[in-house]
């Protein structure tokens, strides 16, 4: 891709986001007006904006592989929030949501106090520590037990995500609830995304010929900038895409929210990447 279609991807990319970055206030809604889905949405709303900024912060600077990590998150938020708003009980869904981000938590401290007993009684510390940790311990699992059931496995184990599914099977699955076809470049996005999130070998030799172990770090490290360059503009749209929707969807859920820009100025130029 040519420097000035760079350019001028992110230049559509940075219309597109004008306007959203100057919606900042949630909708009010009432006891009984989904309360809760509505708060999650809009704190979707929030995030999506950032990452999308941050990504175009990235690409502007070169950065385009930390830029893909930030474009996976997104697209995974995507799914998420595409999953609540498409249930017969979306208030039901985001209540699922919040609680299995309030189950990950206690888990995390959970294990925050496992290593400090076990470092406790590595070094052999007074009685009454290792008694306040297995004290705190036998009340998170009990506290687990009684309020979180629901995210157990029927192996007893807990779920790794909130919906019981992983992020390919609820793509799978909204694509066909929307008519989508499976297997859209959008989901090879977030798989290349994945690579460069862990680090795996798969990213740091991207660009490396499959018949070589190695070549020359000058040629390696053109042949990076090169797969960026080249990729630029279809992760842009990717993630625009992603943008789009999610705003699509939190519209109801923010104050400032203009439904002509959505249909008028975001779907008009998503075309034009």
């Amino acid at each position: 891709m040519e420097p000035s279609e760079i350019d001028e991807a992110l230049r559509l990319a940075e219309s597109l986001i004008a306007k959203p970055l100057t919606w900042t206030e949630p909708l009010r809604a009432e006891a009984s007006d989904f309360r809760v889905y509505r708060f999650v949405m809009f704190r979707g709303f929030t995030r999506a904006v950032t990452q999308y900024r941050s990504i175009l912060l990235l690409l502007r600077a070169g950065q385009w592989e930390d830029a893909l990590i930030l474009g996976r998150s997104l697209y995974e938020l995507n799914l998420n929030l595409s999953k609540i708003s498409g249930e017969a009980d979306p208030e039901a869904a985001a209540k699922q949501f919040v609680k299995f981000g309030k189950l990950q938590l206690i888990r995390l401290e959970q294990k925050r106090v496992e290593d400090r007993l076990s470092e406790s009684r590595l070094e052999s510390e007074s009685s009454v520590e290792i008694i306040n940790c297995e004290k705190a311990l036998a009340e998170i699992a009990a506290r687990l037990d009684r309020e979180f059931g629901e995210f157990r496995t029927k192996k007893g184990r807990w779920r790794d995500t909130w919906s019981g599914s992983n992020t390919e099977e609820l793509a799978r699955d909204i694509a066909k609830a929307t008519g989508g076809r499976g297997g859209e470049s959008d989901y090879f996005v977030f798989k290349l995304g994945s690579l460069f999130t862990h680090n795996s070998p798969g990213s740091l030799f991207h660009r490396l010929p499959l018949d070589r172990e190695t070549m020359g770090w000058e040629d390696l490290r053109a042949a990076i900038e090169n797969a960026g360059k080249e990729g630029m503009r279809h992760f842009i749209h990717e993630a625009s895409l992603c943008l789009v929707d999610i705003v699509g969807m939190a519209g109801g859920c923010i104050a400032e929210y203009e439904r002509e820009w959505f249909d008028a100025f975001a779907l008009p130029l998503l075309q034009q990447f």
